[in-house]
């Protein structure tokens, strides 16, 4: 019995058939979005441009504007899970 590994394809990669939003000015690497060759070009290259730079750092405030949210959910979720299990804690041992 053969098991075909799973494939993780990273974000930033473009998949045959697509055609890349964005490509980087300085090396030609392609992007799925715009907003991931902003972060590439601030962090792999030097001397960037006033515009790049500043797209840069509105990427970089996006990404964390982000993962503040996505913590939010995170912690929501677990407050639900934990809320839960209390419920079923108290119900279960007032029986």
């Amino acid at each position: 019995m053969s098991r075909e590994a799973s494939v993780v394809v990273p974000e930033t990669a473009v998949l045959d058939g697509e055609t890349a939003a964005a490509t980087c000015p300085y090396c030609d690497r392609p992007f799925r979005r715009e907003r991931l060759r902003d972060l590439h070009v601030g962090d792999a290259h030097e001397d960037l441009s006033d515009g790049e730079t500043a797209a840069y750092e509105a990427a970089v405030e996006a990404e964390a504007e982000d993962l503040f949210v996505y913590h939010l959910k995170v912690a929501g979720a677990l407050g639900v899970v934990f809320t839960a299990l209390f419920l079923l804690a108290v119900v279960g041992f007032s029986l």
